[in-house]
């Protein structure tokens, strides 16, 4: 229970068994914006759980994270100890700081040139057949993403991280969490998944310890190998598997979802696809180059974030505000309530990519976090970024899109917030 009773937030009582589990999954974006409206931008959604949605409280849980809170998740059950996640958070840590020096300006240019054959190679595949956009959209993001931790190294690796988070998604996406002894087919894929993914891994790192050392380093894991002072193999292969799993489902809802609103808004489209016409370099452009297209990247992404929910967990007794906070609490808050919001964005629920133009920012800090904040602020968000701008400037530039159906689409808040069921023809102009 928390420390101060006195202190605990309102929230619904719930069944006396289930508590309000059931009534959350049966809608729970409904949920909890009823919740929000009843009791405010604090609420408890049990005796261990309460749910933010003030962005400076939201900032404050973020930025002390890994001090006075845990991003530690998992798909299985787990006894929750304070000690083993600062453990956990100070290896990844190091990690990361290191991929930040690894997504340098050679290693990310080397990137790019091949991102356009991945993405010419997956288009020229379906070509003039209805596909479905966010399967296809996973499928390029995968390979995207093993080819820049493992460039020339990346055979097979898209193939692995698909069957991963496939065996993941259906412990993610429920509120029952479930023990990892229990005896569950389901539970029994999870472990095979995790099993093969690391396996792999670790063939990949060895063989490149024993070969010569570029000059340049061609993706991700070259850099990763030649920092001093090194980093363990356990430290390079969590960092890696992180981001391969990361950027699979995340970018290509992102990209799914951008493509979509073009689809559905065409005079967005036709502003998307002049600036891409208007483009005579053979190099390709930057984000700079872009603007009206990365702002409707980032319109899309402030409209309908993948990650449209995040959590936190107290590693001791603390306070947030003036709520007090005992040890394993868990602080949930939702993205997309925040970039919806009346009281910091006009029009919230309108595309408004014009916003970000000539320097716009929104009104309220703290209120646009697609990527998150604080020290766990999402590792690839610029490179995240790029390869979607760029990925809309290919797009328009060569293709027409035919999704008559496109508005139908209803949004599932589901492990990922994500067009499910957008189902689209791409024409070569």
């Amino acid at each position: 229970m928390l420390t101060d009773r006195r202190l605990h937030p309102p929230g619904p009582k719930g069944h006396w068994l289930s508590g309000n589990t059931f009534e959350y999954d049966r809608d729970r974006m409904g949920f909890l914006m009823r919740c929000h409206d009843e009791y405010g931008d604090v609420f408890a959604y049990d005796k261990r759980t309460i749910v933010v949605r003030d962005p400076d409280l939201v900032h404050s849980l973020l930025t002390r994270t890994n001090e006075d809170f845990s991003s530690e998740s998992s798909p299985v059950a787990t006894r929750f100890d304070a000690d083993r996640s600062a453990t956990d958070s100070r290896l990844w840590m190091a990690a990361r700081r290191s991929g930040w020096r690894g997504l340098n300006q050679d290693a990310a240019a080397a990137h790019t040139g091949r991102l356009r054959q991945l993405f010419d190679r997956q288009l020229n595949d379906t070509v003039g057949r209805e596909v479905d956009v966010l399967a296809l959209m996973e499928t390029y993001s995968g390979h995207a993403a093993a080819d820049f931790c493992l460039g020339a190294d990346a055979k097979g690796i898209a193939e692995v991280v698909v069957e991963n988070t496939r065996a993941i998604a259906p412990l993610s996406g429920s509120s029952e969490v479930l023990p990892e002894w229990f005896p569950s087919r389901t539970l029994n894929r999870f472990r095979q998944a995790r099993k093969k993914t690391l396996d792999v891994l670790s063939r990949k790192i060895a063989a490149r310890k024993s070969a010569a050392v570029p000059e340049n380093p061609r993706d991700l894991l070259d850099v990763l190998l030649t920092i001093r002072p090194g980093l363990s193999e356990l430290q390079v292969q969590r960092l890696i598997r992180g981001i391969l799993l990361a950027a699979y489902g995340v970018p290509a809802a992102s990209m799914a979802w951008a493509l979509w609103t073009l689809t559905t808004r065409p005079a967005l489209w036709a502003t998307v696809e002049a600036e891409a016409m208007a483009w005579s370099s053979e190099e390709e452009p930057t984000l700079t180059e872009l603007p009206r297209t990365e702002a409707v990247v980032k319109e899309t992404l402030r409209l309908w974030p993948p990650t449209w929910l995040m959590g936190r967990t107290a590693l001791r007794a603390t306070a947030l505000g003036k709520w007090s906070l005992a040890p394993k609490t868990q602080i949930m808050f939702s993205p997309y309530l925040m970039h919806r919001d009346s009281r910091w964005w006009p029009d919230p629920d309108t595309a408004v990519p014009d916003r970000w133009l000539n320097g716009g920012e929104p009104i309220r800090k703290y209120t646009y976090i697609p990527f998150g904040a604080g020290p766990r602020v999402c590792l690839g968000t610029r490179l995240g970024l790029t390869q979607l701008v760029l990925t809309m400037y290919w797009l328009t530039r060569n293709y027409r899109v035919v999704a008559p159906d496109a508005l139908a689409v209803i949004p599932v808040f589901h492990n990922l917030l994500a067009p499910y069921g957008f189902q689209a023809t791409f024409v070569r102009k």
